[in-house]
């Protein structure tokens, strides 16, 4: 009977370890990451100052990507969260996109009659406040009704 060493050399799979190859790898992550507004890299920084940020970020990442060996596995493997966050093989990610559609120039709401993405990224048509997540808040405030009249006073 045999025994394989699982440290052998012959039993690595490069696939296993694609980040390895990756052209972002040692590099700093704030050119991959999305800085909201609270960011410290964005401190102090108004909304179309912090969105040029971003978009030159994106941009530069965006050229390190399309001359990566990895860049189809990165997408492959991105969870939806990361795609929301970071650069993955050079797409921008969805939460600028979003951002950039629920605002103006200035970083206030997108004009009455304008389509719009809400914060939770529900898509409206004409603009206004989003029903799903209206609807949504109702459920929650109806269920709480309920559940504090079930409960006994003074009792949280």
């Amino acid at each position: 009977m045999s025994t394989r060493n699982p440290y052998a050399s012959s039993d690595y799979d490069p696939e296993e370890r694609w980040e390895e190859k990756a052209n972002c790898k040692g590099m700093a992550f704030t050119l991959f990451e999305y800085a909201e507004k609270d960011s410290p890299a964005c401190k102090d920084m108004d909304y179309a100052t912090r969105m040029a940020f971003n978009r030159t970020n994106f941009e530069l990442a965006a050229e390190i990507c399309i001359e990566c060996p990895v860049m189809f596995k990165c997408i492959e493997s991105a969870t939806a969260e990361e795609k929301a966050w970071t650069v993955r093989g050079g797409l921008i990610p969805t939460r600028f996109i979003n951002e950039a559609h629920r605002y103006d120039n200035q970083g206030r709401p997108a004009k009455a009659g304008q389509d719009r993405i809400c914060s939770r990224g529900h898509h409206v048509k004409g603009g206004g406040r989003c029903k799903d997540c209206k609807r949504m808040r109702d459920v929650a405030a109806q269920r709480d009704r309920r559940a504090s009249t079930y409960t006994p006073k003074g009792v949280s």
